[in-house]
């Protein structure tokens, strides 16, 4: 019987339509009602917003949330919130010291696509376990989908010694069912103990 997971989802808006109900809330649900994955929906339209709900993940209530994931738009080192630009120092300035444990996955857009120490200071200030993102423009479609089969997968293997291993496993998967583009691995490199993905590439 597997443990109890919990996702903690922060999301931006995808274009300046205010009508528009494009999400990857649907995916949350899926895990939810299919697999029992429980989660924190939280929506951003600002800077403010996000860093609000942000520092609530912090809390106590919410310790046993093990991924966040940030679905925004994306730019190298960071993430696009509206006109604002946030970068990755900035995440692990509100977060430092509190993801021991736990994973971070960029749903967003290049924010992987910096200097390496950019990945080590972030991975060493919050001490999380494991940090993944992507590199380039990624589809919204074929990445929200294979989203929802990371996060279902990487929170039931658990990050650990064997973790490159269990992930490498789940980009199999990945690759044979079409979603990504390419026949190879992802870069997965390891800092001491945490695992880094720095590089998931999927097609236009």
């Amino acid at each position: 019987m597997r443990k109890p997971r919990y996702i903690y989802c922060l999301e931006g808006n995808w274009n300046t339509n205010p009508r528009s109900k494009q999400s990857i809330r649907p995916i949350l649900d899926i895990l939810y009602y299919s697999a029992g994955i429980r989660y924190v929906y939280r929506k951003c339209n600002t800077k403010d917003e996000f860093f609000e709900y942000l520092q609530q993940f912090t809390f106590k209530r919410y310790k046993n949330y093990r991924i966040l994931y940030i679905a925004f738009h994306g730019q190298p080192n960071g993430i696009q919130i509206g006109r604002d630009f946030v970068t990755l120092s900035e995440i692990a300035d509100v977060l430092e010291g509190h993801l021991s444990g736990r994973i971070v996955h960029f749903g967003s857009c290049s924010s992987m696509r910096t200097k390496r120490a950019n990945i080590d200071d972030f991975m060493n200030r919050t001490k999380a376990n494991l940090v993944s993102g992507y590199r380039k423009q990624v589809d919204f479609i074929e990445s929200t989908a294979w989203e929802m089969i990371y996060l279902y997968s990487v929170g039931d293997t658990g990050v650990n010694k064997s973790g490159s291993l269990c992930l490498r496993l789940i980009f199999h998967s990945a690759t044979i069912a079409g979603i990504l583009s390419t026949t190879s691995f992802p870069k997965i490199t390891s800092v001491t103990s945490p695992i880094c993905i720095e590089s998931i590439s999927l097609h236009k």
